[in-house]
């Protein structure tokens, strides 16, 4: 099998078998610069697969800038099977671009790393997720839509012994950047606000890079968090 269209598809195989959060932070933007000022999150639903996933947030002041960012870290992973090796990592932060009363838009920025292994190989993509969400925010609820892009960079690829075995003999293990994708994500926000405590739902389509639809086309998400 020649490299090029094996690297496809195990980058296929990646992004079917790795949990792809796709999304932008779902946070009302209102009390973004209000105490307190660390949040963790919990989340579940479906993104590629039925995912759960846990995260942490701190909103910062930083040097300089006139407006809090929130740096953020979330893992997340399948619930359908549990397996210690299939993960997303992502590392991120979000920062408020505009507003206007309580019309607010914001952007992010997560670097994510994603692991997986399976009879084929053991694959870890690197990539980032970049995003744009906007829509009305009050102090106790908010109505957002939300865009952005997760691209996967570049891929290690460790292949099994199953795999030279049966498939190809002298595949080569290493980082395959050739043909890096990855997937479009058009959807809305709604969440409420309870104290200090933040629900929010999310819901919406996705597409790759060349307007395919994947194996799940749609996402859609509930995440419950609490500031403190």
């Amino acid at each position: 099998m020649k490299t090029p269209r094996r690297f496809g598809l195990l980058v296929l195989a990646l992004t079917v078998a790795a949990p792809l959060a796709a999304r932008a932070q779902e946070i009302n933007l209102s009390n973004l610069d209000d105490g307190p000022t660390n949040r963790v999150q919990v989340r579940t639903g479906a993104e590629y697969g039925f995912v759960a996933g846990v995260g942490y947030a701190r909103t910062l002041a930083l040097p300089g800038l006139d407006r809090p960012v929130l740096v953020t870290g979330d893992l997340t992973a399948p619930w359908a099977h549990v397996d210690a090796s299939d993960y997303r990592l992502r590392l991120g932060a979000l920062m408020p671009i505009a507003g206007a009363g309580r019309w607010r838009i914001a952007g992010t920025l997560a670097p994510t790393l994603r692991h997986t292994k399976n009879d084929v190989a053991v694959m870890t993509g690197l990539g980032a997720d970049l995003g744009v969400v906007g829509g009305y925010y009050a102090r106790h609820w908010f109505a957002a839509g939300e865009v952005g892009y997760d691209w996967i960079g570049t891929t290690h690829i460790a292949n099994s012994d199953l795999y030279r075995r049966f498939v190809y003999a002298n595949a080569r293990d290493g980082w395959y950047g050739e043909g890096a994708s990855g997937n479009i994500r058009a959807g809305i926000q709604a969440g409420a606000t309870f104290g200090r405590y933040d629900l929010a739902l999310r819901a919406g389509a996705l597409r790759d890079a060349a307007g395919e639809a994947p194996l799940l086309p749609f996402y859609a998400t509930l995440g419950l968090s609490t500031r403190f």
